[in-house]
């Protein structure tokens, strides 16, 4: 693999590129009234006297933008930002760089729907090496959700509620600074709100060591006055569904005040096939596991309110209260059949039924201030309670004559308390970063299943502080970005009513980073290492027994260690095209883990354990533009894992090739009407022990703005074809797990969304838990 890894980087290094002489161009944008920066304001370079797109970037969290022309001579730049005027700024490149100053944007009296005329792509570079989408100048406003916008973006998938980043894993995910807690509320953000959405492939060390990527989702300045949104969709399939969104605020000088409330009921229908084979010293097991159409429902509700209030130009303060809870419920038949060395032993028929019950409150405040140009600080603390209460009932009848009732309850509490502050310090030198963070977690639980699993009294304690420190300095062409973060957690873990001491330990680690970004001719390029951790959640931990049949068990593990990741990430940009390879090395990486069931005859456990290692190489590939009427955006990648196992005596390597390619097509027609024609292809694929078979799906959609583009009507079909199946197979030791899965994939769904006065101001607070709170 290191030999692979070192021809990759010579390929790269051995390019012949010239250099041209090109000219620095710099700026500031900043707003009229009150010479606040803009950030993410779209900068546009043009050749004069056609008027022809030559490049673009987007201004800092300072309003400050650099690009280079390329060559001496006259140019033009165009700076636009929603809710102000465009302007349009000539000048002419010379020998030397050139400091535009202040460029000043004035606020729009009308605003007026947004129509792209521009061949610039909706992707961009951002300041730090990533990918940044400019969705309010683009068709990616009209998609529906932020939700919607994430699938479009190169090597993100968003599928069932799910984010990922292709090859390093769920990102951390902030609006507006403030730390998403819960994938839904993306769901319930409208992309019409949304001004810019960054992807940052290499983290730095601000960032909590957990997230290997990081989303930052800006949303549009909102107006002064009172604004509303009234946002339902309605989802058809085998039962209705839907959710409502409803959110009000009020923009007032330096007070801004919000509240939302959000309510989803979402109810499907889903089949399971299950395969078992373990083989021991009485002989050959086999279990065959039918879950016939089954159903479960969601009913989930969030209250959200909040304020954010400038004391003056150099101090801000704010909170933040959610209220969330959520009911699930579902009803099983389940079907299983016994064999020994292929004769039947046993037959059994069970109906299951689970109710659970969870809320969390989660309180945030904040305190920003500014002393002169060159340095700020920012104070963040966050508080969560989170109470989650289940109860299982299985009836099971086994070979028609003996009967039995298992009823199994479990609750877990978990209170979390986090500060984080960070400092920034702007010098000749470069941009400075430096602060701590501190995290205190305790939790406890129960399960009681009368006897036909564990019973089990567990409380958990944990507690992390971290101090990191960034630099960053761009020099001429290329950005330089060092940092490093040092991270102390210790832990502890009782069981049982005497409150046995289980795990008792202490780690510490250092996690550097490393990036070199810029511009060669027109290819936007960057180079970065950074050393990663991954800890398990608080479910891989939890001691609770899962009972799904009397042969199948699930529980965590309490003596999980955490994963240590060292990335390699390279990316390139060219107008329309974009390139992402990453390696990955994965130590004591933390895997679903499958095992004999300890004092419990033939029974199987699902559980979680330690891995040594786990490589994997990966590369995206996207192109996206504008034809006509035609907007495509297509996306392949290819991903190489590097992995072994032992498997009935014998050792199976985990190493095929797996690649997908997405088509994402839009096309404007006359009067507003947008149409989408969507196509995604999987191919069968490995990772650790998992092997999960090909799957494809086409979805059509037709949407179209109304008054202005306040009123929005989105009508998706998903899964046209109903082609989505998840089949998947593990292998280890002497067991074989096989399931076959058929999810509730088509269905039609519309969206109603009203808006007034609806550029929204953000909430300049941020999450100080970072990753702790996605944990739960």
């Amino acid at each position: 693999m290191r030999k692979q890894i070192a021809v990759i980087i010579a390929i790269l290094v051995s390019f012949n590129i010239s250099f041209v002489k090109a000219v620095p161009v710099m700026g500031k944008v900043v707003e009229t009234t009150t010479m606040n920066p803009l950030e993410y304001a779209n900068i546009v370079l043009l050749s004069l006297p056609d008027s022809s797109f030559i490049s673009g970037t987007v201004s800092d969290k300072d309003g400050i933008f650099q690009l280079n022309t390329p060559s001496i001579g006259k140019y033009l730049l165009k700076i636009s930002y929603v809710g102000f005027d465009v302007k349009f700024v000539p000048f002419e490149a010379m020998e030397t760089s050139i400091d535009l100053g202040n460029i000043l944007l004035l606020e729009s009296n009308i605003l007026k729907e947004v129509v792209v005329t521009s061949k610039a792509p909706p992707f961009q570079t951002g300041s730090s090496g990533g990918i940044v989408a400019n969705v309010s100048t683009t068709l990616l406003s009209t998609v529906g959700t932020a939700n919607d916008v994430l699938h479009r973006m190169p090597g993100i998938n968003a599928e069932n509620n799910k984010i990922t980043v292709f090859g390093k894993g769920s990102p951390l995910i902030y609006i507006n600074n403030r730390k998403v807690r819960d994938n839904s509320e993306l769901e319930r953000l409208e992309s019409s709100e949304i001004s810019t959405v960054e992807l940052i492939n290499n983290p730095g060390a601000k960032y909590d060591a957990e997230g290997r990527a990081v989303l930052l989702i800006k949303t549009k300045n909102r107006m002064d006055g009172f604004s509303t949104q009234i946002t339902d969709r309605v989802r058809a399939g085998k039962y209705m569904g839907n959710n409502a969104n409803i959110s009000v605020a009020y923009t007032a000088n330096k007070l801004n005040l919000f509240a939302s409330l959000y309510h989803n009921y979402n109810k499907r229908v889903s089949s399971e096939d299950h395969f078992f084979t373990l083989k021991n010293t009485e002989g050959l097991w086999k279990y065959s596991t039918l879950l016939p159409d089954y159903w479960f429902s969601n009913n989930s509700r969030q209250l959200s309110t909040g304020f954010d209030y400038s004391l003056n130009k150099k101090h801000a303060i704010g909170g933040q209260y959610q209220l969330y809870a959520n009911d699930y419920k579902n009803t099983t038949p389940i079907k299983t059949f016994t064999y020994l060395n292929d004769k039947l032993s046993e037959t059994s028929n069970s109906l299951a039924q689970t109710k659970s019950d969870s809320y969390q409150h989660l309180i945030n405040l904040f305190y920003n201030t500014n002393l002169g140009e060159k340095f700020s600080a920012r104070f963040d603390f966050d508080y969560l309670r989170n109470n989650e209460k289940g109860k299982q009932r299985s009836d099971e009848t086994i070979n028609n004559i003996e009967n039995r009732e298992v009823n199994i309850l479990n609750q877990t509490d978990y209170d979390l308390y986090a500060g984080k502050l960070t400092n920034e310090f702007k010098s000749r030198i470069g941009l400075i970063e430096f602060g701590g963070e501190y995290n205190n977690i305790s939790g406890n639980g129960f399960v009681n299943s009368g006897n036909y699993a564990n019973d089990n009294i567990f409380k958990n304690t944990e507690q992390k502080a971290a101090v990191f420190l960034s630099y960053s300095q761009k020099l001429s062409e290329v950005n330089i970005i060092a940092g490093l973060r040092y991270e102390f957690t210790s832990e502890k873990f009782t069981e049982g009513n005497s409150k046995t001491l289980l795990v008792d330990r202490n780690y510490s680690d250092w996690y550097p980073n490393f990036s070199v970004s810029g511009k060669i001719q027109n290819i936007d390029f960057s180079l970065a290492f950074n050393k990663r951790t991954q800890r398990p959640n608080f479910s891989q931990l939890n001691g609770n027994v899962i009972y799904v049949n009397r042969f199948v068990f699930q529980k965590g593990n309490p003596y999980l260690n955490k994963s240590n990741i060292y990335d390699v990430n390279f990316q390139a940009m060219h107008s329309s095209f974009s390139l992402n390879i990453n390696y990955a090395y994965v130590k004591d990486i933390v895997s679903l883990f499958l095992k004999e069931q300890e004092n419990m005859s033939n029974s199987i456990l699902f559980t979680y354990d330690n891995l040594p290692k786990y490589e994997v190489l990966n590369t995206t590939f996207n192109w996206n533009t504008k034809i006509g009427i035609w907007q495509p955006n297509y996306t392949i990648g290819l991903g190489k894992p590097f992995f072994s196992a032992n498997y009935d005596g014998q050792r199976i390597q985990y190493n095929k090739y797996n690649y997908f390619f997405r088509i994402y097509n839009d096309f404007t027609f006359p009067l507003g009407f947008v149409l989408s024609f969507n196509y995604r292809f999987y191919s069968d694929r490995q990772e650790i022990f998992f092997e999960t078979k090909k799957y494809q799906s086409l979805d059509l959609g037709l949407r179209k703005s109304f008054m202005n583009n306040s009123l929005r009507l989105n009508l998706m079909c998903y899964d046209i074809f109903n082609l989505v199946n998840e089949r998947n197979q593990m292998k280890l030791d002497n067991l074989y797990w096989g399931a076959d899965k058929k999810n509730e994939t088509r269905y039609i769904s519309l969206s109603v969304s009203y808006m007034f006065n609806n550029y929204k101001k953000k909430y300049r607070g941020s999450s100080a838990a970072q990753e702790d709170i996605k944990r739960f």
